[in-house]
C-alpha cells in the first residue's frame, strides 16, 4: 500500500469529533444551506447550519450538519451523539439570533408548549410562593391577584388534568399564551426569576 504524502493529507477535510452529550429534541428556527458566512474559510463553514431551540430549557444552538441535511423552520431535530448528521454544536445567546429566527420564535415556542402540555399543567398544579409577597403564578403574563386566587381555589378542589380543564375551571381561555409569553419574556429580558428557561451558560 502506498503512503500518502504530507501535502495530500494536509488538504483532506476532516469531520469534527462529536463532543456533546444527549440534549434531546429541538426545533429549527433558522436554516442556512451553506452555513452562515461564505467569507470564512474553515472547512465546516460551507456545511448546512441549523439554528435550534431546545424543548427542555429553551436554549439556542448553532448546529453544523452533514452536507445532505435539509431543514426548514419548525422542523424537529434530535440532538444526541448518535445522530450522524450532526457534526458540531455551539451555544447561542438570544442576542445572537437573526431577524428571521426571532420572527419564527413566538410560533415555535407556542408549538413546544402545546407539544409538552403535561409539563405546564404540572407546573400549575405545583406552583408555590417564591416569597411572602410573590407567587410563581403571578409571574405568568396576565395573572394578577384575582386570577391567582381563582387558580388556587380551583386547584384545591382537584388538580388540573389539561389545558382544557384549566380553562373550563378558571375562565382563562388561552393557557398556552400564559406560558409562551413567560418563556419569551425570560429569553429576551433575563429576569430575576426563571420558571422555564436556563441561561446560555447553564448546562
Amino acid at each position: 500500500m502506498k503512503k500518502r504524502n504530507h501535502q495530500t493529507r494536509r488538504h483532506e477535510k476532516k469531520k469534527p469529533s462529536k463532543r456533546f452529550g444527549y440534549i434531546g429534541e429541538s426545533y429549527v428556527i433558522d436554516f442556512y444551506p451553506q452555513g452562515k458566512s461564505l467569507s470564512r474559510k474553515r472547512f465546516n463553514d460551507y456545511n448546512p447550519l441549523a439554528v435550534v431551540i431546545t424543548t427542555n430549557f429553551f436554549q439556542f444552538y448553532d448546529v453544523i450538519l452533514s452536507v445532505e441535511s435539509k431543514f426548514t423552520a419548525g422542523d424537529k431535530l434530535k440532538i444526541n451523539p448518535r445522530n450522524k448528521s450532526i457534526l458540531h454544536l455551539d451555544k447561542l445567546d438570544y442576542s445572537q439570533l437573526s431577524n428571521s429566527a426571532l420572527n419564527q420564535l413566538p410560533s415555535i415556542v407556542k408549538e413546544i408548549v402545546s407539544a409538552f402540555e403535561d409539563r405546564y399543567v404540572s407546573f400549575i398544579n405545583q406552583a408555590h410562593p417564591l416569597t411572602t409577597q410573590m407567587h410563581q403564578l403571578r409571574l405568568l403574563p396576565g395573572v394578577g391577584q384575582k386570577r391567582m386566587w381563582a387558580i388556587l381555589e380551583a386547584r384545591k378542589k382537584a388538580s388540573f388534568s389539561s389545558f382544557n380543564d384549566f380553562s373550563e375551571r378558571t375562565g382563562i381561555s388561552d393557557p398556552n399564551t400564559l406560558f409562551s409569553g413567560r418563556i419569551l419574556l425570560e429569553l429576551e429580558n433575563s429576569p430575576k426569576y426563571r420558571l422555564f428557561t436556563k441561561k446560555p451558560n447553564e448546562v
